[in-house]
């Protein structure tokens, strides 16, 4: 091999280093930028999932506050329809027991005038066997 191939040889591999060395220095930049791209979107995500935490946490917390509100509202209902109900079973009490009294007078008068009758009977007809 000449001297004149051996330097045309050199300059090709020399430029073909060179070339790799461009290469190679614009990828690390490129994986560098990269890099900062990925950070940035993983930085974003962290912000947006810690805002989407406290948004939950705030919506959680008012759903307990409306449920409470639901329960306290169902309790106050069922305590009234009970109220009602007693006071209208007391009040069915009342006028039941005012009919039981009233039918137990009656038959008392009715017993009373029957006894009467009985023993006007008697002092008619005399005693019965």
């Amino acid at each position: 091999m000449d001297q004149e191939s051996l330097i045309q040889i050199q300059r090709i591999i020399g430029a073909a280093t060179e070339s790799l060395r461009t290469d190679i220095a614009e990828a690390q930049r490129n994986t560098g930028a990269l890099r900062e791209e990925l950070q940035l979107v993983a930085d974003s995500l962290r912000t947006d999932i810690m805002e989407s935490r406290r948004q939950t946490g705030i919506l959680t917390e008012g759903l307990r506050h409306e449920l409470q509100l639901v329960a306290e509202s169902f309790q106050l209902h069922v305590s009234q329809f009970h109220a009602e109900e007693r006071s209208h079973m007391d009040e069915q009490f009342r006028e039941t027991r005012a009919l039981v009294q009233l039918s137990y007078g009656q038959i008392q008068e009715r017993v009373e005038r029957l006894e009467h009758r009985f023993r006007t009977i008697e002092q008619h007809i005399g005693p019965l066997p």
